[in-house]
């Protein structure tokens, strides 16, 4: 059976009912019917959300799920990522887990500081450095989102991201275990 990791985007899509919710909605039909199966990332939950925020905890995020109707798919854990992870809903790092994390990210973002006191220098002011610190943070959920579905073996990461499915960067993200990468409406017709 197939496995689909859908990324942040697929669940925005479907909360603002953008035109790609169709194709995500097929997946989790398909999810649904037992011919494939669809997961999404504990990750999404430390996303920030559209009011700027994080949210306190997992419960909330599970809660946004039901709320999509979504309560049935598997929740994949991160490896464990200070202020990045939820506690209960992560996984202990793996030996290789932060250099398999700097190889993503330097295939998804290869001009962008890993570190966060490289890309969030303290003498930035308070606005520049809330701007920065939100870009760093979402480039990091975006590496642990595509590491979670590389370490759960799944087989199609689902994302509406265009950065992730730039032809540049296939071969080194096939490479590192991500070999395939679609759209949700390409994704929605796989393996038919």
């Amino acid at each position: 059976m197939l496995t689909f990791t859908l990324d942040t985007n697929c669940l925005i899509a479907l909360e603002e009912q953008r035109p790609e919710a169709h194709a995500v909605e097929a997946l989790v039909a398909r999810h649904r019917a037992g011919t494939a199966s669809v997961r999404v990332v504990a990750t999404a939950a430390a996303e920030n959300q559209q009011d700027g925020t994080v949210l306190d905890n997992f419960a909330g995020f599970q809660e946004r799920l039901a709320r999509m109707g979504l309560a049935d798919l598997e929740i994949l854990r991160p490896v464990c990522v200070v202020d990045l992870s939820y506690l209960d809903w992560c996984v202990l790092a793996h030996d290789e887990a932060e250099d398999e994390g700097r190889e993503l990210r330097a295939v998804l973002f290869p001009t962008a500081s890993f570190d966060y006191k490289d890309a969030v220098p303290e003498a930035l002011d308070d606005l520049s450095r809330a701007q920065a610190e939100r870009k760093w943070r979402n480039r990091q959920l975006d590496v642990l989102v595509l590491q979670t579905h590389i370490l759960a073996r799944s087989d199609v990461f689902v994302t509406s991201d265009k950065n992730f499915r730039k032809p540049s960067k296939q071969a080194r993200l096939t490479a590192l275990g991500a070999s395939l990468i679609l759209a949700p409406a390409d994704a929605a017709l796989y393996g038919l």
